[in-house]
């Protein structure tokens, strides 16, 4: 039960960052099902962060680490978005015990507001992989919100 009021305790204080904000990171985990490609189906694990820009055009650039069955990708791609749903795509690096390193595509779609799901389809030496997945997202607010130094006062304009 504690661990619940913590989660909502960061809920609520990541709602009120992102609120004020113009430049927030995001970061958790993802959670993918793999298919397609002439391989079986696969489960991995990713971890995401995101830097997002929200001053004038919503603009971000994400960096992961995913890890399935005896592979593991590194990814970038660049997002755009509108707060509640987006596109995104960049470079793929996959190495393994398997099979030897690749490079390729990763093009994604997706729909969220911290809790969200994805769609993305990796295209890597002839092979065309697909995946569908789920993930949280916690943001931090880095840019945007009033100042602590003491500098921006309630009272600034008073004579």
């Amino acid at each position: 039960m504690r661990v619940h009021k913590i989660l909502a305790a960061s809920f609520l204080f990541a709602l009120s960052l992102e609120v004020n904000a113009q430049t927030i990171w995001t970061v958790g985990p993802m959670l993918h099902v793999n298919f397609g490609g002439g391989q079986k189906k696969s489960v991995s694990f990713a971890v995401e962060a995101a830097y997002w820009n929200v001053v004038k055009w919503p603009y971000s650039v994400d960096f992961g680490i995913e890890f399935d069955r005896k592979k593991t990708r590194l990814y970038s791609e660049f997002q755009t978005g509108v707060g509640i749903a987006g596109i995104s795509g960049g470079p793929v690096f996959q190495f393994g015990k398997d099979s030897g390193p690749k490079l390729g595509l990763q093009v994604t779609s997706w729909f969220n507001y911290y809790l969200g799901l994805d769609y993305r389809i990796i295209f890597m030496r002839n092979e065309r992989r697909m995946a569908v997945g789920t993930y949280v997202k916690v943001p931090i607010a880095t840019h945007g919100l009033e100042s602590s130094s003491g500098n921006s006062h309630w009272d600034s304009d008073w004579d």
